[in-house]
């Protein structure tokens, strides 16, 4: 059976893209995806192919047309130590690499924490020793007008309840792609974020927010001047408290265009030009649950 002549350019197209000496060459790469995302653009309006076939065309495209050229960063956690190459900073609560498992965080939620904490046993003249006790702290503190109120900080006895925060300095490109292969449990489910900062302060950039309840939300936010803005709001469309590794992916391209995927499936698709330079800082913050990340992988163009 003969094919019409675009399907046959369509084919020469995909075979020459796929060829070794082609793919050694940017330059003609470029020149080939260029041609062979017009043919499958005009094989759809004219609709001279097959349904499997175009959807094969629109596969190989997908496949090819990936700006992100440029790694920035990858990290496996496998060297155990995630102080170095590349060196994560811990900024507040705790971080541990599991071997062969990743970075991991674990905060207990804070209810059943009041739980399994005893209650202080108190007898009557400890009660009666606490009044008078405070009677004086009371008198003394009424007589005293001079003095400044210093704000109160948590003891070291205080049982610490999060977040989680960790930070590297990735040198991200206004157009990215991240991929975070992780883990939650299906015990205690996590929320985290994912924030691309444009300073240490962190006052301008995005945040990418992920919990994973039964009513699993995933939003993306634009941070001004230390204050977010929900860009968009989707449900999560599946439970990933499963034990099981599951590789979220944020991209922007280079037209403001940001997607969130997970597992490939979109999430989220939306348009949004608040920033044109880069984010030097790429933060992780866990706020409940347990979290554990096998790798992370940036992209940049």
């Amino acid at each position: 059976m003969r094919l019409p002549p675009l399907m046959t350019a369509l084919l020469i197209t995909s075979l020459m893209l796929n060829s070794p000496q082609v793919t050694a060459a940017k330059d003609q790469d470029s020149a080939l995806l260029d041609e062979l995302r017009t043919l499958v653009q005009k094989s759809r309006e004219q609709q001279a192919a097959d349904r499997w076939l175009q959807r094969a065309l629109d596969d190989l495209v997908a496949k090819y047309d990936w700006p992100w050229q440029r790694e920035l960063m990858y990290e496996d956690f496998s060297d155990g130590d995630y102080t170095r190459n590349p060196a994560w900073q811990v900024v507040q609560g705790d971080f541990q690499v599991i071997q062969g498992q990743g970075l991991a965080s674990s905060i207990k939620p804070h209810e059943q924490q009041k739980k399994d904490e005893p209650a202080p046993s108190k007898s009557p003249e400890d009660s009666l020793g606490s009044l008078v006790l405070g009677a004086l702290l009371d008198k003394a503190l009424d007589t005293d007008k001079t003095d400044k109120k210093k704000p109160s900080t948590p003891s070291h006895t205080d049982t610490y309840t999060g977040p989680n925060q960790i930070r590297v300095k990735a040198n991200v490109t206004n157009a990215f792609a991240i991929t975070l292969a992780l883990r939650t449990s299906p015990d205690n489910p996590s929320q985290f974020d994912i924030a691309l900062l444009q300073s240490e302060k962190g006052l301008y950039g995005y945040r990418l927010r992920i919990d994973t309840n039964s009513s699993g939300l995933v939003e993306l936010e634009r941070i001004r001047n230390g204050r977010g803005a929900i860009v968009d709001s989707q449900k999560l469309p599946m439970n990933i408290n499963d034990g099981r590794l599951h590789d979220l992916t944020w991209r922007q391209d280079q037209d403001g265009t940001a997607t969130v995927l997970l597992d490939d499936k979109p999430i989220i698709e939306v348009r949004d030009r608040a920033f044109r330079d880069n984010y030097p800082w790429l933060q992780i913050e866990h706020q409940a649950g347990e979290l554990t990340i096998r790798s992370v992988r940036v992209d940049g163009v």
